[in-house]
């Protein structure tokens, strides 16, 4: 048997792992949650982690899941050429399993899709992959500058969500980007 930690699924959270930090805070010095010329809001580590799993949450209740092995890990922010911030900015990462049977998959993706939009949040993906058995929804909240996307794996064993938050400067005390 597989060990958790290893399963397939687990391997597109490690690349998405990698791959979020760079675009989430891609804005520079004044780029911020809630739009580019505004200056970073200063949240603490806690607050924005209690933000991303009630999202993460309200995604497994509407695919009528639990949310299975809910991970997060602050990073530093990273400019739009790679570069890390060394002024303390940071964002929040979240990964989670979703075990939505392989028949129910696609209808779940659109039934959760039909929720973000209800809530008014900006869908940036939306597809189903040629097979037909697959496919893949993001979202944007304009809002709060939170990402999520959901993916269903290879395996079809499980559907993958990806959140990402936008870049704050660390509260009083704190230095998420260097956890």
């Amino acid at each position: 048997m597989t060990p958790p930690h290893r399963t397939p699924w687990w391997r597109a959270v490690a690349l998405a792992a990698v791959l979020v930090p760079s675009t989430a805070c891609a804005g520079g010095d004044s780029g911020s949650s809630s739009g580019r010329n505004e200056p970073l809001q200063t949240k603490a580590a806690a607050e924005v982690s209690t933000l991303a799993e009630a999202r993460a949450r309200a995604v497994a209740t509407t695919a009528g899941v639990t949310l299975d092995a809910w991970r997060t890990n602050t990073s530093p922010c990273q400019g739009q050429r790679g570069e890390i911030a060394d002024d303390g900015r940071w964002t929040l990462s979240g990964f989670a399993g979703l075990a939505v049977p392989p028949a129910d998959q696609i209808a779940t993706l659109r039934r959760i899709r039909d929720m973000w939009r209800q809530q008014g949040y900006e869908i940036t993906e939306d597809r189903t992959f040629a097979d037909g058995t697959r496919g893949a929804v993001s979202m944007r909240d304009p809002g709060t500058g939170i990402t999520i996307s959901l993916t269903t794996t290879a395996s079809r064993d499980r559907v993958a969500l990806i959140l990402a938050s936008g870049c704050y400067r660390p509260a009083a005390g704190e230095d998420p980007a260097n956890a």
